[in-house]
């Protein structure tokens, strides 16, 4: 009698304690990136003469850019055309922090940052899935080191997508085929480019099942949530793609492929050696070069992915190709390409592997968190626009 009453709660206890001594990779990364994201900011404002502010405002200056759009978007709704370019899943998650205390502006960012913890403890378990325990806790690190990785924790929409689109990744290599359209589709109400999940999807799918089955039908969830949107657009503004056409107010435009590298490449010609525009533009030429080559390295050589997992390439395939023929106006053709690189994950994956070799592993990581916090200062300042 006695033993039962003892045993018990320390049998309630063991699976809270295996799960935290799971995830404990991720949860560690996580806190160590919001350390720094925190103290850099910390940073910003007592020593290069930024007006100190008290805690509870301490993400004020965050809210600048398109975070400044998201919250007026969750405060106001879509009050302006332009603003339909900026997908709605992230906007009402800030609108639902309103109801937290802080509202908004302290508890919205906080909230995000927990979706970041969320969307890491996913990408842990796709690299364990995927390949083993180092490999996955390698992986996590390099996410949260990655130069713009700040945008997992500063209000901005990366989070959930990340969150959302690998859940949908690591649910269909279970076989999960309904949660893996529900989340395909729930990654379409975050950015347009949801919509290419359908191509990693369904070639999994096919690999696995060789033919459509009934279950193949959870596949269309997957662009359900563009459409649902677009017939938001449509009952409000009377034009169904209003999302695409306010790209044109953001000055977005699409080239033929590397197009806007080379002129990105030029740009830097025209600029001062160690200029502000001229330092930008290299950064985002050599992270662009990072994801190529590590790319290349999934498809051929020793870090190459196995056969089952060439879903993962198709995925990574499917959001490279938009970077190669986005440009953003003639002053910054690569603006926004490095944040968009945070959500190719297999590119992770392939670093994780890389990463085995302690002197590369040590020399990646400390390179790219240099940059992250260098950047993590310019975005405060708003010097450049480092998005």
């Amino acid at each position: 009698m006695t033993s039962n009453v003892l045993t018990a709660p320390a049998t309630r206890r063991a699976p809270a304690r295996q799960t935290l001594r799971r995830h404990l990779p991720a949860l560690v990364a996580w806190g160590v990136g919001a350390l720094i994201f925190l103290i850099t900011t910390a940073y910003h404002y007592r020593v290069l003469g930024t007006e100190p502010r008290p805690a509870k405002l301490i993400f004020e200056d965050w809210l600048i850019w398109d975070s400044g759009h998201y919250l007026d978007i969750a405060e106001r709704g879509y009050d302006t055309f332009e603003r339909h370019a900026f997908f709605p899943a992230y906007p009402l998650l800030l609108h639902g922090s309103d109801y937290l205390p802080g509202g908004q502006r302290v508890a919205g960012p906080i909230v995000t940052m927990l979706v970041a913890l969320a969307a890491l403890i996913l990408i842990q378990r796709l690299a364990e899935h995927e390949f083993d325990g180092p490999v996955a806790r390698r992986t996590v690190f390099y996410v949260v080191a990655f130069p713009t990785a700040f945008f997992l924790y500063a209000p901005y929409n990366e989070g959930l997508f990340i969150l959302f689109a690998v859940g949908a990744l690591y649910a269909a290599r279970r076989g999960n085929w309904w949660v893996a359209g529900l989340m395909g589709g729930l990654a379409g109400t975050v950015r347009l480019f949801g919509l290419l999940l359908l191509l990693p999807l369904a070639y999994e799918y096919l690999r696995v099942h060789r033919r459509p089955r009934w279950s193949a039908l959870a596949l269309l969830l997957v662009p359900a949530g563009l459409l649902a949107y677009s017939w938001y657009c449509w009952t409000t503004t009377g034009d169904a793609l209003a999302f695409a056409h306010a790209q044109d107010h953001w000055h977005r435009a699409y080239q033929w492929p590397g197009v806007p590298q080379w002129h990105a490449l030029r740009l830097i010609g025209e600029q001062p050696l160690l200029s502000a525009r001229s330092l930008l533009y290299a950064q985002q030429l050599a992270l662009f070069g990072l994801g190529l080559i590590t790319l290349v390295l999934a498809l051929v050589g020793p870090f190459r992915f196995r056969a089952d997992q060439r879903y993962l390439i198709v995925y990574a395939a499917a959001l490279f190709l938009p970077l190669l023929i986005t440009e953003v106006g003639p002053d910054d053709p690569l603006g926004s390409l490095p944040r968009f690189l945070l959500e190719i994950v297999p590119i992770f994956f392939v670093l994780g592997r890389i990463g085995a070799r302690e002197l590369l592993d040590r020399t990646l990581l400390l390179t790219l968190m240099s940059l992250n916090v260098i950047n993590i200062l310019t975005f405060l300042r708003r010097d450049t626009f480092v998005s």
